[in-house]
């Protein structure tokens, strides 16, 4: 769900180390490098991931002005994924092997032939297979240096904070409920009563 539709459930992060201060002439690059693009059937791929623009999810590049609002960035991310049938895709590559053999007049069909009629025959039904798209966002509060991400899956937010961090060669660490805790009191100076607490509750 994207964050302007209202609530939602999201993962929070923090950004170690400075933002550099030249992060606004270098980003639209590195976002680029990094952003979503079709799948190519013709290689084989059967999935593709990377960043889009959520004002826009079909544009197939963007800038870092459109993406920023003052100090915050809202990026999304789109994963692609084609996926068919292996059972069918057997019973067509036999198909096809005993076509060519009756084509060719072969008695069979040496290895290299066979994995060049899969190959063939990947690309064909990868062709005719319509992906299935997923969206997540992401909003940087650059002040705070917190992100949040409109995911929970662990796979999800595994992946969007490697991408993340390969965009902006910046590090998240995740703000688990603990960990926050542990900052604030570590913040307030409470510690001496944190621990005293604690041991009056054993």
């Amino acid at each position: 769900m994207p964050f302007r539709s209202g609530g939602l459930s999201v993962r929070r992060f923090l950004v170690l180390g400075d933002i550099p201060p030249t992060l606004a002439q270098t980003a639209t690059l590195a976002m680029r490098r990094y952003t979503f693009r079709p799948i190519n059937e013709e290689r084989g791929e059967k999935e593709s991931f990377g960043w889009v623009n959520p004002r826009n999810l079909l544009a197939e590049n963007f800038t870092y002005d459109e993406v920023v609002d003052g100090p915050h960035m809202l990026l999304g991310v789109r994963r692609d994924r084609k996926n068919f049938s292996q059972v069918l895709f057997r019973a067509r590559r036999e198909e096809l092997i005993e076509s060519t053999k009756k084509e060719r007049k072969l008695q069979k069909i040496s290895r290299q032939q066979r994995l060049a009629l899969e190959e063939q025959l990947t690309i064909q039904m990868l062709r005719e297979t319509s992906p299935q798209s997923a969206f997540s966002e992401l909003v940087w509060d650059m002040n705070s240096n917190i992100v949040l991400m409109g995911a929970t899956s662990n796979t999800l937010c595994e992946r969007i904070q490697e991408v993340f961090e390969a965009t902006f060669d910046l590090k998240l660490r995740p703000m688990y409920p603990a960990l926050i805790g542990a900052d604030y009191i570590a913040a307030q100076g409470l510690e001496a009563e944190y621990f005293q607490a604690t041991e009056a509750g054993r």
